[in-house]
């Protein structure tokens, strides 16, 4: 059997149905929005929804995250889907009738529509018995990230055993981008999206009067003296063509004109999209911290944190679904990677995992981008969504002779 006959057999079962119910969805998510870690009543309505499908297997994990298994029977590979569901803490200004009714809380990232996507392709595959394979649907919290001192929500997940019992052998996922043009689904292998690293350094040295600076370590002096020196981290010990930033974002130091500062803080982030590069860069920053603050007689603490691991398409996986997506008819491009981080990468880190760019805007001219109050996606992107997921289905959930 085809993959383009398997593709159009899961796509013409309810098809009407399938794309009209994941319009309503994503409009009923998009006007009820909640934040990492808070998204009680968005997992309460998708259990609804999902459990009205009369599937067998829907389970609560991570708190507020759920996981699907379909599995028919039919011999074949495990593939796993993940859609992330929560929203930002954004104020909501492109005047949909279906705009968010909860102040200062947004789905500016698309994760409305993401949902809305994985909640077609299982609506489709449910009602499919002769789809070969099982298929594992993930619904994830807390992308954007937890509130302080809690967990992100990919890990929430694989630490509940998203991706045990049954183990995928690969995990899909996708982000809508509009920077590409409406239609398009892009990829690449290996680094796709890059390792986020949070650091924060605090300097300590000894005030003085302004005018008596030799009586003093000025912690702001030094403090910039780290900023300068950083940057050679990238410019002189990371082979050229590897990407890779050093971003300090904050620096807070002094109190007064005249007064030599007797401490300064920095905080910032690291990142790249090479893994080994990744593991090396937080003992690097911190032999440039000591070796600035020995030399001008400051004392520092130095707090580092990975946000999200590099997010890796495995580039065996990546080639089988070019192959097997392009004989359905849908036609892939190849991404450029990006320093935007994704916690995508906790799943690709365990498992293989191919992730997606799918194209949102349908303009001419510059389209709203992501994290902003007018993000408004087509509604049109759901279907290439669903369209993608299902031609995967067909295509990679049999096991080849």
């Amino acid at each position: 059997m085809s993959v383009v006959f398997c593709l159009m057999t899961l796509l013409s079962t309810g098809s009407a149905d399938v794309y009209e119910d994941a319009v309503r969805v994503r409009r009923h998510l998009h006007q009820f929005p909640e934040l990492s870690n808070r998204e009680y009543k968005t997992q309460a309505y998708l259990i609804s929804e999902l459990k009205a499908l009369g599937l067998e297997h829907v389970e609560e994990m991570a708190g507020t995250g759920i996981r699907v298994v379909i599995d028919h029977g039919n011999p074949g590979r495990t593939l796993a889907f993940r859609a992330d569901i929560d929203a930002l803490p954004v104020d909501e200004k492109t005047g949909l009738s279906f705009g968010s009714v909860n102040q200062s809380v947004m789905h500016a990232c698309g994760h409305d529509v993401h949902t809305a996507i994985l909640f077609a392709t299982i609506k489709a595959l449910a009602n499919q018995p002769d789809a070969k394979g099982r298929f594992v649907f993930l619904f994830q919290p807390a992308e954007e990230g937890p509130p302080p001192g809690e967990k992100g929500g990919a890990s929430l997940m694989i630490e509940d055993g998203a991706l045990t019992d049954p183990k995928p052998d690969v995990v899909f996922g996708l982000h809508l981008m509009p920077d590409l043009k409406l239609g398009t689904i892009a990829t690449r292998p290996a680094g796709m999206m890059a390792r986020a690293d949070r650091f924060l350094i605090e300097i300590t040295g000894k005030q003085a009067h302004g005018a008596r600076p030799q009586l003093g370590v000025d912690a702001l002096y030094v403090a910039a003296q780290v900023v300068a020196s950083a940057q050679s981290l990238i410019s002189r010990e990371v082979q050229p063509g590897i990407p890779a930033v050093v971003t300090f974002g904050e620096f807070h130091a002094g109190s007064r004109f005249n007064i030599v500062s007797g401490s300064a803080s920095l905080t910032g982030t690291i990142r790249t999209l090479d893994r080994e590069l990744g593991h090396q860069l937080p003992n690097r920053l911190e032999r440039v911290v000591k070796g600035v603050c020995d030399a001008h007689r400051a004392t520092y603490t130095f707090e580092y944190a990975t946000l999200a691991p590099v997010t890796f398409n495995d580039e065996a996986w990546v080639s089988r679904v070019q192959t097997g997506i392009r004989s359905s008819g849908l036609l892939v491009e190849e991404a450029s990677a990006t320093m935007i981080a994704e916690d995508f990468g906790f799943y690709s880190d365990v498992v293989p995992a191919v992730y997606f760019f799918l194209g949102t805007c349908s303009k001419e001219e510059a389209c709203a981008n992501i994290h902003t109050s007018e993000f408004n996606p087509p509604e049109a992107v759901i279907k290439h969504g669903v369209d993608l997921w299902l031609a995967i289905a067909a295509s990679l959930g049999p096991v080849n002779p």
